[in-house]
Formats: C-alpha cells, structure tokens, sequence
C-alpha cells in the first residue's frame, strides 16, 4: 500500500527538526488544539471493512490494531485516536504518584533503524489526576489503561504492590476495556518489576478489588529469561488474567545500523521500533505456548506493517499495538496496516479468528509428523 506522501515529505521533515520530545509535545498539542476537525478528517485515516472487527472479553474492536502505551500517557487524547484508524488505544502507564520523570534530554531518534532510544522514566501526572480527567472524557474507541509502579527507588517490596494496588483502584471504575500491569518498564528504579512474588501478591489483590471483573493483562519484556517468563505466565494464570502484552523495549543494542559511539553517546534506555521486532516475536510465541486458551495476546515490537501485524497474529497474538511506527509512518499508518492486513487474510482464505496461532499450531502439527 502507499505510504502516506505528505507525511513522509513534508511533515516529518519539519518535525524531525525539532527535538525528539518536543515534537511528540507538538503532536500532542496540535491534536488537542483541531480536536474538532478529527470527526470530519476520520475518513482518510479509518479503515471500513468490518472483516478485522473483533471481540476481547465482551467488547468489540473495529479492528485489532492499536496505540500501545506511552504515546497518550495522561489520557488526553481519548476522544479523538477513534478518528485516526486504530482499533483501540492503550494510554498510560499511568502511576499512583506525579512523576516528572529523568533528566533531558531522555528520547532519541535512530534514523537508520526507524526506531526510538527512550529513558523518560514514567513521567506522568498521576493516577488521582488522570482518573478525575477521563471520568468527564467522551471515548472515541475502547481504552485500555496501563499502570506501573511510582518510579521512586524508595517503593518497593510491599509498597511497591500498595502504590500499585491504590493505581488500580482508582482507575478500576472508568468505561475503560481493559488494564495492563506493566512489569518490565526498564527506565525505573528496582522494585516490583523484578520480582514475580510481588507479582503474585499484586493479582491477588487487584482480583479481590476486581468488583467489575475488568479484564486484566500483565506487559511482558523480551529482555526476560525464559524462567521469568514461564513463572509470570504461571502466576497469572492462577490468578485468572486474562492476558499478556508481549512484549516491551528492550535493553538490546544488537543488530542496529546507527554507529555505536552515537549509541553510547546516548546512554541506557528502552529500545523500540524495527529492531525490537523478532525479540517481540520470540516472546509471543514463547507465551502463546504457555497460555491458557482463554488468555489473550497482543503482540507489541516494530509492527509498521500489515505484514509486521499478520506475523505477530500468526504467533500467538490476538490484536496488535504500535507506536514508534507512527513516528516514522504518520497518522496513515494504522489504515494502511489494516488494509495489508485484510489482503493478507484474504490471500491465505483466513479470517482473523483462524489466523490467530496458524504459524505455531502448523509447527505442532509438522513436529507431530516427524515424531510419527
């Protein structure tokens, strides 16, 4: 499909320009400023089919691609991402405390990779504020929220699972879809991230608080050791989740075009993007093979095509999420993937539900047949 021209040629030039933060901080402002246009402009930007419409635990998606975290993280845009062609949106992560977050500058652009170093430490404005905002917010398409721990070397153990416990809680009411318990942010300090006990206690209690039955899912890191992965899989399975975001940026520096003095010019954070994607992959696959039938997946990692999206769906995942390809891509993006991946679907005679897993259960079936 083509790429959007206007974007590519003229826009992103003149945002690229601009300081990697500063030009998200425009975005931001400039959608909120014309909010009112974005309802007149929703047909260049919306996918129409209704062949990729699905469901996750009773509410209905147009579609299966979504905004992951991090690109609305106080909820200001709710009402107007339904008018960009995403499915549903994922805002957050949002924390039980205001945090301003690391030292600037903290997000930087890899050209040659298309992709995004960022180390922004969840700055936000905290769970008491967000909530108060999206109790008086339209939604233009299903939301999830995404909590994590206060980034405060102080909040651990114990406390680590109040702070996060007290986030649920607040936010646990609103018409939101879904939550999403981010375990693997790596631009915090240590705490309950690290340590699956922490987690248990945590979905023990979200549960008991979990009045609404409001589907929750954990975030998982394609840093992780198999092991790690295995025992939050395990625990949330116990715990009745009733899925995973697979997966998270990741510490890896392997594999990049950029030079490496301009990556250690930068420093530590979260890379995303391109190069995150068969990381990405991996864990889907890994979860899928560890997942209950009635979990869900969402596969989240360099996805900036319908080919991107279609391979992730044939892992494991159930719907998709991006963000950094709208860097590079622009607000044309989502409908582009979904008519890529509607003429994939429709190449290989499947509908989205069969596709889900078609790559894995085709390798349990020829691993069957060479055992026979």
């Amino acid at each position: 499909m083509a790429r959007d021209l206007l974007y590519s040629k003229v826009v992103r030039p003149l945002l690229f320009r601009m300081d990697c933060e500063d030009a998200h901080r425009f975005v931001h402002e400039t959608a909120r400023q014309y909010g009112t246009l974005w309802p007149l402009l929703s047909g260049l930007y919306q996918y129409r089919g209704d062949d990729l419409a699905c469901q996750f635990a009773g509410v209905n998606f147009a579609n299966p691609v979504g905004l992951a975290a991090g690109f609305d993280k106080n909820g200001d845009l709710v009402e107007m991402l339904g008018h960009v062609g995403f499915g549903f949106a994922e805002i957050g992560s949002v924390t039980a405390q205001a945090r301003t977050g690391n030292p600037k500058p903290r997000l930087f652009r890899l050209l040659s990779d298309q992709a995004l170093i960022n180390r922004l430490g969840l700055n936000g404005e905290g769970a008491d504020h967000i909530a108060g905002k999206l109790k008086t917010s339209k939604f233009s398409l299903p939301i999830g929220l995404n909590i994590a721990k206060t980034n405060d070397p102080a909040i651990v153990g114990d406390a680590a699972v109040e702070d996060m416990l007290y986030t649920f809680c607040q936010i646990k009411d609103l018409p939101i879809a879904y939550v999403t318990v981010n375990a693997s942010c790596p631009n915090t300090h240590e705490g309950i991230v690290s340590e699956v006990n922490s987690l248990t206690k945590l979905f023990a209690l979200m549960q008991a608080e979990n009045d609404r039955h409001l589907p929750i899912l954990v975030k998982l890191s394609p840093d992780g050791s198999e092991q790690l992965t295995k025992d939050i899989v395990a625990t949330a399975t116990e715990h009745e989740l009733a899925g995973y975001v697979c997966g998270n940026t990741s510490t890896s520096r392997s594999g990049l075009s950029t030079p490496p003095a301009t990556i250690e010019q930068i420093g530590n954070g979260g890379l995303s993007g391109p190069p995150l994607k068969m990381l990405a992959l991996q864990l889907c696959r890994l979860v899928y093979k560890l997942k209950t039938p009635a979990q869900i997946i969402i596969g989240c990692g360099g996805i900036a095509s319908g080919d991107d999206a279609y391979e992730f769906i044939r892992s494991g995942a159930s719907a998709v999420q991006l963000y950094t390809g709208l860097v590079y891509e622009g607000p044309t993006l989502p409908k582009m993937i979904n008519q890529e991946l509607s003429a994939r679907l429709h190449k290989d005679r499947l509908s989205l539900s069969q596709a889900i897993g078609a790559s894995a259960r085709q390798e349990r079936s020829a691993a069957g047949t060479t055992t026979n």
